[in-house]
């Protein structure tokens, strides 16, 4: 807002502030003895100062809307689980219906010293975007533009986790923040960086005869992995409501307490390493080719730091992830990164769920922690295991040991399941196992998968590190907050003319899918000077087809070089030859997408021969068929299947 503002302005400005502070202001006319005494009870408990802020920060926004400002600090995007909660923020009151509890309010405004863009002022065909976890709740700022200084405008009323400022003195739990570049016009997620945030300065009092005043913080977002700042977020935070029971700590408090809490992590890690030497010693001295086996104990998570690797796994439970299989058809459609090298010189870092779900990709030692977690979420006998491929290159995996001698090893990356004795599994030796509550390495005369023995309580076959040792170095975990399935949003952008991208919208709709696809196929055929029909008829024979196909990835497992879907064909088939007239010919295939984009999906049927080859089917009475079926996950991970057919009757040559 430029220039000085007007009476009238700041007449408006005030009567929105006493409009919103209504509730409050009726509280102190109430307990007044007559209006001689409204002036001092309003200064006393705090609201003049309270109306002098809001109408500061009216004038200088230019007199957002009531509507406005609550979004601004009230709205919580149904991820907090609350319903309205009309905020009014000062001294002495906080208005919301959510009981006597606190709330962090926080505001990360803007962004500083994104060399990545130092380039260019302003990137408009690339977004940033934040995405926030604390405990069991999450949040995400809008996309805006990639620059040097991005202007998130991020604000958010977080629950706590207690009223007492000591109790939250004593908790660790820190915002996990990951900062996400997206590209335009594919949608395509990039992970520029993460950090942590601890909250507790928020707590903090002003000094003796100071105002009260946010806690501020310059946050570094650092590469993950890497000792690299990528970019600095201006965070401010408060602790509210401050009333009377409210018990600020100072600064001094709040370093102490990080600097005893190191100290403990500091003599747990020495004592636990000290453990791990003399247990490696151990497992060196009984056999000396022990060496060569892959037993990893420690690996380094985002921030670089070294950790114990069961400390990577927590149970996982969510109502969107419905059963095992549920959870390994969700973690296989995420896409997969290459491993920087396990046992090797790399240096490689095991993702944080958090990052692993924004950005529905991770490397596969990520995904199979992953996924083990979401399998002791349902108290599954489930392990990650370290070994080496045929090819000798490491890898991991998933194991399922049940209590009645069943084997099973599970791909994160594909889904697929095998059977210990499968000729056909990827894996050919295995060096240790481990989940959240042990670490077992494997001492048998052969780590060859076939020669192994997968009871990990045998002795003579297993190693184990010790379980006391493993659960002192664990924190108290909270239950990580999957979503339900949510496509990713789609956002149109401008090429250097000012020119709207045409690319279609992402849909989760079959019906707007498939009429997307039709119009595409239509042209396509078109162009070579080829008529396009439909036949409603074979549409619907498809759907049975896409039904069984992901069904049967669900149920898919590989034994004895026999794949063993769990789901029978003989119904499509058999309606394939009653609906199909005679002297025709079908022709039609399924197609397997993690997108909904129908741009990318039409390009996959164009640039595929087999597919081409079907789309540019002559003859006589050529009738073509569409199905789409969306299966939705959880967070964004999606299977699309689509499956275009063709009827004709051939000519005779």
């Amino acid at each position: 807002m430029n220039g000085t503002p007007t009476p009238t302005q700041i007449q408006s400005a005030i009567e929105n502030a006493l409009r919103s502070d209504a509730a409050l202001i009726q509280s102190v006319m109430h307990s007044s003895n007559g209006l001689s005494h409204v002036q001092a009870n309003l200064i006393d408990t705090g609201v003049v100062d309270a109306l002098t802020d809001r109408v500061e920060a009216r004038l200088k926004t230019g007199f957002a809307s009531e509507d406005n400002a609550l979004d601004n600090w009230g709205s919580l995007d149904g991820r907090l689980g609350e319903t309205e909660v009309p905020v009014v923020v000062s001294n002495t009151a906080f208005h919301a219906r959510s009981g006597d509890k606190r709330h962090l309010m926080l505001s990360i405004h803007r962004g500083a010293a994104f060399l990545g863009f130092a380039d260019v002022s302003e990137d408009a065909r690339t977004s940033l975007a934040l995405h926030l976890m604390y405990r069991d709740k999450r949040f995400e700022s809008k996309l805006v533009m990639s620059s040097v200084e991005p202007a998130f405008e991020f604000q958010r009323l977080i629950e706590l986790p207690s009223s007492d400022t000591q109790v939250l003195m004593q908790l660790e739990d820190k915002i996990h923040i990951v900062v996400t570049r997206t590209h335009h016009p594919s949608g395509q997620a990039t992970l520029l960086g993460t950090c942590e945030l601890d909250i507790r300065e928020s707590l903090c009092g002003s000094s003796a005869g100071a105002p009260r005043r946010p806690a501020k913080k310059q946050l570094e977002v650092k590469e993950v992995g890497e000792d690299v700042t990528v970019g600095i977020l201006e965070v401010v935070m408060e602790c509210v409501p401050r009333d009377k029971g409210f018990i600020p700590v100072s600064i001094d408090e709040v370093n102490f307490q990080r600097k005893r809490e190191q100290r403990q992590f500091d003599e747990m890690n020495r004592l636990f390493y000290t453990h791990a030497k003399q247990w490696w010693n151990d497992f060196l001295q009984i056999r000396s080719s022990h060496s060569q086996r892959l037993v990893k104990i420690f690996a380094h998570n985002e921030s670089g730091i070294k950790l114990p690797v069961t400390n990577f796994i927590h149970p996982i439970r969510s109502r969107y992830i419905e059963s095992p299989r549920h959870a390994v058809r969700f973690v296989s459609l995420m896409n997969t990164e290459k491993n920087q090298g396990i046992g090797s010189s790399k240096t490689e870092v095991w993702s944080h769920p958090h990052t692993i779900v924004t950005l529905s990709k991770g490397n596969v030692s990520s995904l199979a922690n992953f996924l083990t977690s979401l399998l002791l979420g349902f108290n599954s006998p489930a392990f990650m295991a370290l070994g080496m491929t045929h090819a000798g290159e490491p890898s991991s995996w998933v194991a399922v040991l049940s209590t009645g001698g069943t084997v099973e090893f599970i791909d994160p990356s594909s889904g697929v399941r095998y059977s210990a004795n499968c000729e056909e599994m990827p894996w050919r030796s295995c060096g240790c196992l481990f989940n959240d509550e042990g670490f077992w390495a494997n001492v048998g005369g052969t780590d060859l998968i076939k020669g192994c023995k997968f009871d990990v309580a045998d002795t003579r076959y297993w190693k184990s590190l010790g379980r006391d040792a493993i659960l002192s170095m664990k924190r108290p975990a909270i239950n990580f907050p999957l979503l339900a399935f949510s496509p990713p949003k789609y956002l149109n952008s401008m090429d250097a003319t000012g020119a709207m991208d045409t690319i279609p919208p992402l849909t989760t709709s079959e019906t707007d899918l498939e009429a997307i696809l039709k119009s595409q196929i239509a042209l396509f055929r078109d162009d070579h000077d080829l008529l396009t029909v439909w036949d409603d008829d074979l549409s619907h024979l498809l759907a049975q087809c896409l039904w069984s196909c992901e069904n049967g990835k669900l149920a898919r497992t590989v034994t004895s070089g026999l794949v063993e879907s769990g789901v029978s064909s003989v119904d499509f088939q058999e309606g394939v030859r009653r609906g199909i007239p005679e002297g025709h010919t079908f022709k039609g295939f399924p197609v397997h997408f993690n997108t909904l984009n129908p741009q990318k999906i039409f390009n996959a049927f164009t640039t595929t021969k087999s597919c081409q080859n079907l789309l540019l089917t002559r003859g006589d009475k050529v009738r073509y068929g569409i199905r789409v079926k969306v299966f939705g996950y959880a967070e964004k991970c999606v299977a699309c299947w689509v499956m275009v057919a063709v009827r004709y009757r051939a000519y005779s040559e």
